[in-house]
């Protein structure tokens, strides 16, 4: 079994743990996943066997320990990281995990993002986002041949992960761009086929909330306003629209902000829709500052930032 195929056989499993009968009982797993269960088990044994040092503090579910050690354990291997402390957040695209760092990194704690393999297979409308975007493997090479083309166009396995690391590396590679230029985003450390490591936010035992669920003071909201509209106009000049913009994906850290979750980030040159697209980034963050008292016409401040960036 691939790993691919164990990622899918936990979310079934999830699914079956998640619906009772209707005496309340748990319901018996299909034949289909019983059987992976036996293969997920001998994939398991095997990956721990080869890395049996790697025992993280954190170990969450059996088949989430199982999971952490297939996809970190590598890292650990290279002392990128040493341990995992504990889950900052969980859902069905990706999981966060704090994570103490190695030596070599300069910091004391790192977020692993571990992302979930049909979190891009069910992304709605993702062809608005892949629009003029380059497929590529793992390592950033080109996937274009005729094999790679007609895999992805028919949806098949293969042509599903080519996508899933093309997602996966365009948000590591905007990350990148972005912490450069000098963006309220987290600095990227390193990346496989399905982890991204990158700055922890928070500290241990309080990771970063969200924005969406904090309360702020009214002068506070109106900086914090004016910070994230200068990081929107700032991605915007370095070819990025984010794509997915609203309180939900923007930390709130010791009166900073910080923007997360760039999957779906566009190239506004290359992207034919990428100006709606970044009108309604504008347009979800005034909507959330308006609630203390920013008014701001979100059409009219998309346009002002567009033709400030020159981009054509």
């Amino acid at each position: 079994m691939n790993v691919q195929d164990y990622l899918d056989y936990l979310e079934d499993l999830e699914d079956t743990d998640d619906t009772k009968s209707p005496n309340g009982a748990a319901p018996k797993p299909k034949g289909r996943v019983r059987k992976r269960k036996d293969d997920v088990s001998d994939l398991a044994k095997h990956n721990v066997g080869a890395l049996r040092e790697f025992n993280p503090t954190y170990s969450g579910s059996r088949h989430e320990h199982e999971w952490i050690i297939n996809y970190l354990g590598g890292f650990y291997e290279d002392s990128v990281l040493t341990d995992v402390l504990r889950q900052v957040k969980g859902g069905k695209e990706a999981t966060v995990y704090c994570c103490t760092a190695g030596p070599a990194l300069g910091v004391e704690l790192i977020a692993a993002k571990i992302y979930r393999p049909r979190m891009f297979r069910n992304l709605r409308n993702d062809w608005l986002y892949r629009q003029g975007r380059d497929v590529t493997d793992a390592a950033g090479h080109g996937a274009w041949g005729r094999r790679q083309q007609n895999a992805i166009k028919k949806r098949t396995d293969f042509g599903q992960g080519l996508l899933h690391m093309s997602w996966l590396g365009s948000e590591f590679g905007t990350l990148s761009l972005l912490h450069e230029a000098g963006a309220d985003v987290p600095k990227p450390f390193g990346h496989s086929e399905n982890v991204i490591l990158m700055e922890y936010v928070g500290d241990v035992d309080w990771p970063a909330p969200t924005l969406h669920s904090v309360t702020l003071e009214q002068a506070e909201a109106r900086t914090l306003f004016e910070r994230t509209m200068y990081n929107i106009e700032l991605m915007l000049e370095h070819g990025r629209v984010h794509g997915d913009l609203s309180a939900h994906n923007i930390l709130y850290w010791e009166g900073a902000i910080t923007l997360i979750d760039f999957p779906q980030a566009v190239d506004p040159i290359i992207n034919e829709d990428s100006y709606q697209i970044f009108a309604r980034d504008v347009l979800r963050v005034c909507q959330y500052f308006s609630k203390y008292g920013i008014q701001a016409d979100p059409q009219a401040l998309a346009l002002d930032i567009w033709r400030r960036s020159q981009v054509e």
